[in-house]
């Protein structure tokens, strides 16, 4: 799968039986529809479960940008999820899934207060891929 950021080809981590696509390069991240939430579930991070997340996604004022879903190649429209502080990611036009640029997931997950092995697990590979 191509970074929709920087076009080149992703590695796929697993987590809990969860395909997390990361670039290497750009440290960005895509997540598959509905794995977003499976991350943000009790059982996975400890955390409470946050409900109506991707029911809440605004659209941003940001003009819509080059960044293709590395499945179906469209364009993909920015968005806005109401957490605080706001984060701003890249949504498929047709759902296949999210794109999140370096240190986006992770604000989402400390803002959330996901903590427990999935962020430990976050930060093992993140960290070590910012220097």
């Amino acid at each position: 799968m191509l970074c929709p950021a920087c076009d080149t080809e992703m590695l796929i981590l697993e987590f809990n039986r969860i395909e997390i696509d990361f670039c290497h390069l750009c440290g960005g991240v895509w997540l598959d529809e509905g794995e977003l939430e499976m991350l943000l579930q009790p059982d996975n991070t400890g955390a409470m479960a946050v409900s109506g997340l991707m029911a809440d996604l605004k659209k941003s004022d940001r003009p819509a940008g080059k960044r293709k879903c590395p499945v179906c190649r469209k364009t993909m429209n920015p968005v806005e999820l109401s957490i605080e502080p706001v984060v701003e990611i890249d949504k498929c036009i047709y759902n296949h899934g999210l794109w999140f640029d370096k240190g986006e997931l992770e604000q989402i997950m400390s803002s959330t207060g996901a903590a427990g092995k999935m962020s430990a697990f976050l930060n093992s590979v993140f960290k070590k891929k910012s220097n």
